[in-house]
């Protein structure tokens, strides 16, 4: 079995590394925070804005474990079997990034420490790191294996009213009211785009004239993936905020500021060219019906506006919760960095834009059976 995992892992490594790569690389940024941090003794860190972005932005992509897990039914492979091979993936990943992560924090001089402390601190960040590409990778496999997921709707949560609950519990611990928050901006982006196609049309007929009603109706339909990609988005920029506005005493803001951009740009860039990707096929039906490249373009520039300026929007409102219900104390912010972070997610968003419709150009009527 353990053979099997490594061919497996080196499988994977060979064919697709990004599938290691990007959990590798949110691993290391994880760790490097968590060493820059005292991030044994905060009841209410900042840095856990981004632990947990870095966790939905380097989940595989359901599609490609949908495959994978086709081919492993095809082979005869059991449940307990596919979870071995994605706990090797996550370990290999996980500690890939934790060693990249440390050697960085100790080239820096993020660990400071000597001996047995400096010993237990990079043990720690490692099965930090491993745990962060556990909970990244475990899951979707798992929920791909065992359920059948969802294509759309509202998220799992909102029929219990979790993140009412988690509101209301912000007085117990800073954190709830923020995972809270972050549950409620999620609730009401998909609410929104599910239910306000009207409003978009209006918010989109200056740019697109006559398809803004197809295009807030199509945004409708996907509005579970587009709400996705917001909170992502949004994520990216509440850590940024409560960055900016805050301070701890100890001089890492600008190792947060820093990876505050890495991940904003992460998450409006491959993140939401990976949710574009999805939608390659409903382009292709605009394309064989009749529709210009000008109107494929219209389409993709819809769902940019919504993932980029909603994006910003929820973000600056999910860092002020954020800093309110922890206590932190504010500080001014830097000059122009929000202006920094909001092109940073402009550029990114059109960038994913430009690749999806070259992407989409070169499709052909044949392609639609590979959606």
């Amino acid at each position: 079995m353990i053979a099997a995992m490594a061919l497996w892992v080196g499988g994977i490594a060979r064919v697709r590394p990004a599938r290691l790569g990007v959990p590798a690389a949110g691993v290391a940024i994880v760790t490097t925070l968590l060493a820059v941090h005292d991030w044994t003794g905060n009841l209410a860190p900042r840095w856990v804005p981004a632990m947990v972005l870095v966790v939905l932005l380097t989940t595989p992509s359901a599609r490609v474990l949908r495959s994978d897990q086709d081919l492993l039914r095809a082979r005869g492979a059991t449940g307990g079997q596919v979870l071995g091979l994605a706990a090797a993936e996550a370990v290999a990943a996980g500690l890939a990034g934790g060693v990249a992560g440390a050697a960085l924090s100790l080239a820096c001089g993020f660990s400071s420490g000597s001996g047995f402390a400096l010993v237990r601190e990079i043990v720690l960040l490692l099965l930090a790191g491993t745990l962060v590409a556990v909970l990244a990778i475990l899951p979707p496999a798992l929920r791909e294996w065992y359920f059948v997921p969802a294509d759309g709707g509202p998220p799992w949560w909102s029929p219990y009213g979790l993140d009412f609950i988690l509101l209301a519990l912000a007085f117990v611990w800073p954190l709830f009211g923020w995972a809270g928050g972050t549950m409620l901006l999620w609730r009401l982006v998909e609410l929104g785009l599910r239910k306000g196609k009207r409003v978009i049309g209006g918010v989109l007929r200056p740019l697109v004239s006559g398809l803004a009603g197809v295009l807030a109706l199509s945004i409708s339909w996907r509005s579970a993936l587009l709400a996705r990609s917001v909170v992502l988005v949004a994520l990216a920029v509440a850590f940024a905020i409560s960055t900016a506005f805050t301070k701890d005493g100890c001089g890492e803001a600008k190792v947060d500021l820093i990876a505050s951009l890495i991940l904003a740009a992460a998450a409006a860039g491959p993140s939401f060219g990976a949710a574009l990707n999805e939608r390659r096929r409903d382009l292709l039906i605009v394309s064989t019906l009749g529709g210009k490249r000008r109107q494929v373009a219209a389409f993709i520039a819809g769902d940019a506006l919504v993932v980029g300026g909603g994006g910003l929007i929820g973000g600056h409102l999910l860092g002020v919760l954020f800093v309110f219900v922890a206590g932190l104390e504010r500080v001014p912010s830097p000059h122009g960095y929000f202006g920094l972070l909001a092109a940073v997610v402009v550029v990114s968003c059109v960038a994913a834009s430009a690749w999806i419709a070259r992407l989409a150009a070169r499709d052909e009527v044949s392609d639609l059976r590979d959606y």
